[in-house]
């Protein structure tokens, strides 16, 4: 009776995982939105915490007892968990266990979402527009705020912005760069142009006002991207003269931009910090010190300092992992995704956690350059290509992608999502 009643749950559930994970992916933002008042206001944000957990533990229960699958990678995982946490309980660490668990559930959470999600869609299609509606949303509550002059800041001190209702301007800044490009190859295929228009005004607002410089970097990806697929197929079709006229309206568009600039808080942070990095010429950035500071801030510091920790750990630490915490001191991280799992989670712990991810990564690039040509050519599949191109680049450079949970839901998407584009040639 108990198994017949089991089964008819398990089957039940399996019908409704898919609005329930939709309906996970809507509240996003609405969660982001929760930190940020409770961070700002000094109320503890581990309910959202908590929540994000308990979803994840209902995707290991849909792998492990509704579909059966993956069970000796999650076994696998469970183990270098234990060991992990096992390690650090038993090192010269004082009162700081609860920190690695909250840090192991962060760094779990995108390996067992990549699997979820992948099992998920299997036989169902992701609806895009639902992440263009989750990307509108996080855009109209950095724009709507920041119009009304309500929004927070994106820096606490020195720097300044407008981060919306939102409390972190990487974590939101990424999932922006990975969805926009999404969105406006949509508009672009199906020839929307006065909605391109109006969003591409919100989109490059929302990122000149928040005041980082990842979202701007990444944004450029697909301006050039545009300019290149644009050039080809107008040199194709023999269109000389529309050429010309697009590099005419590039130009005026560069002088306009270069006269926006100066009032974006992009550019005011730009001065800011050569102000206090003592830049006053690009050859200040000859200098490595300089060059970190005010291109990665201190991130390469960061790193080497780790390194030099990470080189000092027991053997067990630097394969399984030495934690974020060396005796009652939190050790300041690169931010750099790929190095902080490396040097943090070591490197057996790296290898578990990331194998399934680069996986479906080479899988990925292989698929689109053996058809190099047509799918440069398709907005779909170079958008999504894109956005996984913008994923890696600000897991490596700015970090905030692969260890936060927020973040690492909309990677997992994307990748599954191309994968099943790419096999469906």
């Amino acid at each position: 009776m108990r198994v017949i009643m089991i089964k008819k749950m398990n089957a039940f559930l399996d019908k409704k995982t898919l609005t329930l994970f939709y309906l996970f992916l809507f509240m996003q933002p609405i969660l982001d939105l929760f930190i940020s008042l409770f961070n700002h206001y000094n109320i503890s944000s581990s309910v959202v915490l908590v929540v994000r957990t308990l979803f994840l533990g209902y995707f290991i229960y849909y792998l492990l007892f509704i579909k059966k699958c993956n069970v000796k990678y999650l076994v696998l995982l469970f183990i270098y968990s234990a060991i992990f946490i096992l390690i650090n309980l038993f090192s010269d660490k004082v009162g700081s266990i609860s920190y690695e668990i909250k840090a192991l559930i962060k760094v779990i959470y995108f390996p067992i979402t990549l699997l979820f999600v992948t099992e998920l869609f299997k036989d169902n299609d992701i609806k895009r527009k639902n992440l263009y509606i989750i990307l509108l949303t996080y855009l109209l509550l950095i724009f709507v705020p920041s119009i009304l002059n309500v929004g927070f800041e994106s820096y606490l001190y020195d720097k300044v912005g407008s981060i919306g209702l939102f409390y972190s301007a990487n974590a939101v800044g990424n999932i922006i760069s990975m969805l926009a490009p999404l969105f406006i190859f949509y508009l672009l295929k199906n020839k929307k142009i006065i909605s391109l228009i109006l969003f591409l005004g919100i989109y490059f607002y929302v990122l000149l006002m928040m005041g980082t410089k990842a979202p701007i970097l990444t944004a450029m990806i697909i301006i050039l991207y545009l300019i290149i697929l644009l050039v080809i197929n107008l040199i194709k079709e023999k269109k000389y003269n529309y050429i010309f006229m697009f590099l005419i309206i590039f130009i005026i568009s560069l002088i306009a931009m270069i006269k926006i600039l100066p009032e974006t808080s992009f550019y005011k942070n730009l001065i800011i910090h050569a102000k206090n990095m003592d830049v006053t010429s690009l050859s200040d950035m000859l200098n490595l010190k300089k060059l970190d500071d005010y291109i990665f801030s201190g991130r390469l510091s960061f790193l080497k300092d780790t390194l030099d920790i990470y080189i000092n750990q027991p053997l067990m630490q630097k394969l399984f992992g030495m934690g974020y915490i060396v005796g009652v001191k939190e050790i300041k991280t690169s931010e750099m995704d790929y190095f902080v799992m490396l040097l943090h989670q070591g490197i057996l712990g790296f290898i578990i956690l990331y194998y399934k991810y680069f996986s479906k990564i080479v899988f990925i690039f292989k698929s689109y350059l053996n058809r190099f040509k047509d799918n440069f050519n398709n907005l779909e599949k170079s958008g999504s290509l894109i956005a996984i191109i913008i994923s890696i680049l600000n897991a490596l450079l700015v970090g905030h992608v692969l260890d936060v949970p927020s973040v690492s839901i909309f990677v997992s998407i994307i990748i599954v999502m191309t994968c099943k584009e790419l096999k469906n040639k």
